[in-house]
Parts: structure tokens; C-alpha cells; sequence
């Protein structure tokens, strides 16, 4: 036994010797990721839930477990010349149980339901999990000599992707299977072109498994009526960015969608006999940072397929959308003045969609949107902080009547966390929030979704970490 001992104690440490005199050109082995999790309860019932955290702000408001691991390899250099893998899986849980399997079905298990007089009827599950390939991708880099900044790439892969922290809010974010050259310099700034490619029935198809269905004339002539499966939707992204002055970082993007559909009997039908067809979003940002924080503020204006949401990647082909319009404006950021202890982060945003004449028959439906939220945080100790979230929105619709809607969420957290910054990670965070919807009953819980409450009260602990 103490020989075997000795032997294994050598080999680890010939293991961990060995990155320290690899040659520098040769393999790596990156591991990174994001995890979420946590335990909480909602004051009417069941496991704690999330509402509106899109626009309220995702601080005690987060009710799931998520996962990403990345592994990546440079696993050729020579010269300016590198290869690069990377993978990426995520895995996504209501967390909820020990054994969380994905043999699941509905929250319940599989042909059974509360109404079934059975063994298994009313046995409510919530181990369902899923997993996900996020990232499998190639980028070679330095191949090009006039630009040995410049990446070519190849896969599925998270695209120079813009969120909004403090929501967990995807605003410009066109990441899937595809290829592209990015960081490319040309004049003052960089150039990145991509072109990605997603599947119609990804983007139609429901949550309960059925899809929207849309007209379509057949070969004889006679308008029939299917699923919305044909076919796929080709993203092509532009982008210029780069720092003009001290602290300053512009970035110009253009971003269009076009539908390809893939079989030629298939002629879509609608009310004016015409597809969205291709589509069309521009994108201007300005970041400012220096010793106080950075603000960056966001204009997005879209038209046609674009539709506003989480990912925005929504979009309407084979359907009339030529009418459909957007405009975004986002203001966010963090700042620490005063007293170094304390810590401030902060988003705005103003969504306006107009559908237009067609898709609602005339009436021009459309809705306007203002959100905002701010999370003031304060160290205590070195490792320790409070912090207060606060979040609201305001929705107004046209065309719809009395569908205004409002709601807001107050939170209390006090955290650990290795340094003041509110990026710091890891940390673990104890919560209480109050979240209250002004216009009538629309909070429900994860157990009882047809009971709803116009307020209630979420209390936890959560952890988050990136590395």
C-alpha cells in the first residue's frame, strides 16, 4: 500500500509538473464556465418563482439551476499561427431534487395526470433537465499576414453576444451554427462578418410541442395549411467597432435575416400573398469607462421579421410581417464615486414595436415598453456586501383595449463575494424579494400555474459563479 502511494503521489505530481515545461507552442487545455443554483420558496406555495426578470431585474428572481462548462485547446501554434477548439455543453434544472433525470415528461410522469386514477397520477415530478450543446467550433488565427489579429472561424459558437446584466437580457445576440472573419483591422477599427443559419421550426415552434401553421398554395392551386417547417432563416452580421478616444469604444452593426425556403411547391400564402422577406436590424453602441465605472448606451432599430425579445431572434417569415417595426433604446452601466465600498449598477431601455397594418387587420397594434432597475451594493467586510435591487416597467399597447401593463420588484441580498465589485464572482447571495404587478393577478408560482397573484414575496439563497 505505501508503495502504490508513493507511485501515485509521483504521477500527480509529474501531471501538474507538466503544463510548467510544456513548450509554449504547444497544446492548452482551457476549462471555463457559468453556474447558477440555489434553494428558495414563494410566499403563496412551492419552489420560488421567476416573473418578469427581463424587466424587473434577476436579483432574487431566478428560479432555476443552469450550467455551462467550456473546454477549449489551442491545440497547434507556431509563429503567429493558432488553432483553437472549443466546446461548450449546458445543462438547465428546476433543481429541485437529488436525481434530476430527462426521462420526464410535463412535469409529470409520463401518461399519467392529476385527473387519472392511478398509482402515478398527481405524483408531481420536477426532475426534468436538459441538456445543450451551446459551442463546438474551429478559430484559426494569424493565417492572414496583413492582419494577425484576424480570426477565421467555423461551428456553432456564442457570437460577440450583448446582454444586459442586471436583466440576464440578450439584445444583439446572433450565436448558433455558422462562420465568419472577425476582428479584421481596417482603418481605426475592427470588421467582423458572420453568416448563421437556424431552422423556421426553432423559431415557430411552441413550447407544448405543437407550431404555428400558415397557408400555403399547392400545385393544383388549392390553399392548404401546415406546420411551418420548411425552410430555414439565414442571419448575415457586420460590425465595425473600435476605440476612438481615451476610454471610448463605438461599435456599428448591421444585421439582416432572410428566409430560405426549402421546398418549391410550397408558394406561402397571407393576406397580401407575400413573406416578410428580408429583414433588417442597424445597431449603434457607445462605451465610456474610466476609474469611476463605464455607461454604454444602445440604439437598435429594426423592421419587418425582427421582433423584439429576449435574443430578439424571433422572426416572422412566411408570414406578413413587411409592416413590423422596432425601435430599442438602452442606457447601462456601473459606477463607484464617493466611497470606493460602494458600488452601483444601473440599466434603462425604451422598446417601441409597431406590427402594423396587416398582421392585426388594420388596427395597427403595437405596444411601447420602459424598464429600468438599479442595484446599489456596499461592502461590509472584504468578503461580504448588501445590496438592494430595485426594478420597474411600464407597458402601453395600441390598439389593445385595457392591456397596459406594470409591475415592479424590490430586493434585499446580502452576499459573499471575493472583492466590493458587483462582478465579483464567486458568490452567494441570501435573498427577499416583493414583486407586485399593478394591473390585476399574473404571478404564478412553478407548482400551480393557473393560480396567480397580483403580489408576493420570494426568500433564498442562491449561488452564481463564472471562471
Amino acid at each position: 500500500m505505501r508503495k502504490l502511494n508513493v507511485l501515485a503521489v509521483s504521477v500527480m505530481a509529474a501531471l501538474m509538473a507538466a503544463p510548467a515545461m510544456a513548450d509554449d507552442n504547444g497544446p492548452t487545455v482551457d476549462f471555463h464556465g457559468y453556474m447558477r443554483a440555489g434553494v428558495g420558496h414563494f410566499s403563496h406555495g412551492g419552489s420560488q418563482t421567476r416573473w418578469k426578470s427581463d424587466q424587473v431585474g434577476r436579483l432574487g428572481n431566478e428560479e432555476d439551476t443552469y450550467g455551462e462548462l467550456e473546454l477549449g485547446s489551442r491545440v497547434f501554434k507556431k509563429d503567429d499561427v493558432e488553432f483553437y477548439v472549443d466546446s461548450m455543453v449546458a445543462v438547465k434544472s428546476m433543481g429541485d431534487n437529488d436525481y434530476e433525470a430527462t426521462d420526464r415528461a410535463n412535469g409529470y410522469f409520463a401518461n399519467a395526470s392529476i385527473a387519472d386514477n392511478t398509482t402515478d397520477a398527481g405524483n408531481y415530478s420536477s426532475e426534468d433537465t436538459e441538456f445543450a450543446l451551446r459551442q463546438l467550433n474551429v478559430q484559426v488565427k494569424g493565417v492572414i499576414p496583413t492582419n494577425k489579429d484576424a480570426t477565421i472561424w467555423a461551428g456553432k459558437r456564442f457570437y460577440q453576444r450583448h446582454d444586459i446584466h442586471i436583466w440576464d437580457y440578450y439584445y444583439w445576440d446572433v450565436s448558433g451554427s455558422g462562420a465568419g472573419l472577425e476582428n479584421v483591422q481596417i482603418g481605426p477599427g475592427k470588421l467582423s462578418v458572420a453568416w448563421v443559419r437556424k431552422a423556421h421550426d426553432q423559431i415557430t415552434e411552441m413550447e407544448d410541442g405543437t407550431a404555428q401553421k400558415y397557408k400555403y398554395i399547392a400545385k393544383d392551386g388549392t390553399i392548404q395549411e401546415d406546420k411551418s417547417t420548411y425552410g430555414n432563416v439565414n442571419i448575415y452580421d457586420i460590425r465595425y467597432a473600435g476605440s476612438y478616444w481615451d476610454g471610448g469604444y463605438l461599435e456599428f452593426g448591421y444585421t439582416a435575416m432572410d428566409p430560405d425556403k426549402a421546398h418549391s411547391d410550397h408558394v406561402w400564402y397571407n393576406d397580401n400573398t407575400s413573406s416578410a422577406g428580408l429583414s433588417s436590424m442597424f445597431t449603434i453602441e457607445w462605451t465610456q469607462s474610466g476609474n469611476w465605472g463605464f455607461n454604454k448606451a444602445t440604439f437598435q432599430y429594426a423592421n419587418k421579421g425582427w421582433n423584439i425579445g429576449n435574443h430578439n431572434t424571433w422572426y416572422g417569415s412566411y408570414a406578413d410581417m413587411s409592416d413590423n417595426k422596432f425601435w430599442r433604446v438602452i442606457d447601462q452601466g456601473e459606477v463607484s464615486f464617493l466611497d470606493p465600498k460602494f458600488h452601483l449598477m444601473y440599466a434603462a431601455r425604451f422598446d417601441r414595436q409597431d406590427y402594423g397594418y396587416v398582421r392585426y387587420k388594420g388596427s395597427g397594434d403595437g405596444f411601447k415598453t420602459f424598464a429600468v432597475a438599479v442595484r446599489p451594493s456596499y461592502q461590509v467586510t472584504t468578503y461580504s456586501r448588501v445590496m438592494a435591487e430595485i426594478g420597474a416597467y411600464w407597458t402601453k399597447y395600441t390598439g389593445i383595449d385595457n392591456a397596459d401593463d406594470q409591475g415592479q420588484k424590490y430586493t434585499l441580498a446580502y452576499a459573499i463575494a471575493p472583492n466590493a465589485s458587483l462582478w465579483a464572482r464567486p458568490e452567494i447571495r441570501f435573498y427577499v424579494s416583493y414583486l407586485h404587478h399593478s394591473n390585476g393577478e399574473a404571478i404564478n408560482d412553478t407548482l400551480h400555474d393557473t393560480l396567480k397573484w397580483n403580489s408576493a414575496v420570494n426568500f433564498g439563497i442562491q449561488a452564481e459563479a463564472w471562471w
